[in-house]
């Protein structure tokens, strides 16, 4: 009988702890990317939005791309392992032009080491491919605004 108890309370510390890890990657992540400029002069500028979403479903992330010749719109599905989180393409939103992904793709990952937030590239990388190298600091969690 009290190894049915400790079992059930172990099981209930890993699975709240799973939640944990989840629920912190939960917000707002942005990078904006500064290609410099064209040969006309224009700025070559392309903000990245991901927002992750805890849902019934796990989480899910809402990723878009927007700025210089640039308009991406997608879903991912976001799997957790341990410090890192992995985006897998699920789905193109309406304001979506020119990218091409299938299904179950790695998109890309983010790390969580030593209180920085890394990049790795999958099949989603930067528009002008200045930024391109895996393990940087590419994204940043907004901070939440209190109403």
């Amino acid at each position: 009988m009290r190894f049915k108890s400790f079992a059930v309370i172990i099981f209930a510390i890993l699975l709240s702890g799973s939640a944990f890890a989840q629920e912190r990657w939960v917000g707002h992540y942005t990078f904006e990317e500064n290609g410099g400029k064209t040969a006309g002069g224009s700025a070559i500028i392309v903000s990245h939005d991901v927002e992750i979403i805890d849902t019934d479903d796990g989480l899910i992330a809402e990723i878009k791309a927007n700025g210089f010749q640039t308009s991406r719109d997608l879903t991912a599905k976001v799997k957790i392992e341990g410090q890192k989180a992995l985006f897998y393409f699920e789905s193109y939103g309406e304001d979506n032009i020119l990218s091409t992904f299938k299904e179950g793709e790695l998109l890309f990952t983010l790390e969580r080491k030593n209180n920085q937030l890394l990049t790795t590239w999958g099949a989603y990388t930067d528009v002008t491919g200045k930024f391109a190298k895996p393990g940087k600091v590419y994204f940043e969690k907004l901070k939440k605004v209190e109403e």
